[in-house]
């Protein structure tokens, strides 16, 4: 199975932008992303706020979430 292709900061802003979405709504804003994609770049996220881990995600994505405040689309916290 082929790799995806990397978020772009479009794709990644719209996520943030919409925490309240479910991944499936997402999906219509997203469409190069599949609802588990979603997902698992939300649960990075969340694992970036709670635990400061940056495992799965990018440099684009860790500028982003220092440089602009956010909502953690799975516990609602805002950074």
């Amino acid at each position: 199975m082929a790799r995806a292709k990397n978020w772009n900061k479009e794709e990644f802003e719209i996520l943030l932008q919409n925490p309240r979405l479910t991944d499936e709504q997402l999906i219509s804003y997203l469409p190069e992303r599949s609802r588990g994609a979603i997902g698992v770049v939300r649960a990075f996220i969340h694992n970036y706020h709670k635990r400061g881990n940056v495992s799965g995600l990018s440099r684009m994505m860790i500028s982003r979430l220092e440089r602009d405040p956010w909502t953690c689309p799975l516990c609602d916290e805002k950074q």
